[in-house]
């Protein structure tokens, strides 16, 4: 392995300190570098600090919820080429329809698999990078 390149970054933005650890766990297997926010908030600010390749953001939580950051993430230009996972227990349709007209690239209904989330995360980083 090239010990120069630079690891692919992900950011977990989630409330749940037990969906942040499976999901660092998987991710790091995986040789991503993780950072992660318990609140819309702090994600932002890391969002911008870090540039990560994916963000996986949770839709409920506290103070700015998951919509909310999506747009915040969007508007800024130097994160067009983050690909944004929204995660949610709820899978109702216009939750779905409301994350994809902000910005999100994919919409993941909890519970997920580890694989799964993987999956769909590194496809649409690879999307992202691609098209930029």
């Amino acid at each position: 392995m090239d010990t120069t390149a630079k690891k692919p970054k992900v950011l977990i933005i989630d409330d749940s300190p037990t969906i942040r650890r499976i999901v660092q766990s998987v991710f790091e297997r995986e040789g991503f570098d993780v950072s992660f926010a318990s609140d819309g908030s702090e994600g932002v600010r890391l969002a911008l600090m870090n540039l990560p390749n994916i963000v996986l953001l949770d839709i409920m939580m506290e103070g700015l919820h998951g919509f909310e950051v999506c747009k915040m993430l969007r508007a800024n230009s130097s994160l067009n080429r983050s690909a944004i996972i929204m995660m949610s227990g709820r899978s109702y349709k216009p939750d779905i329809d409301m994350a994809m007209a902000l910005g999100a690239d994919s919409y993941v209904v909890k519970p997920f698999s580890g694989e799964e989330i993987l999956k769909i995360a590194v496809e649409h980083m690879n999307e992202r990078a691609s098209r930029l």
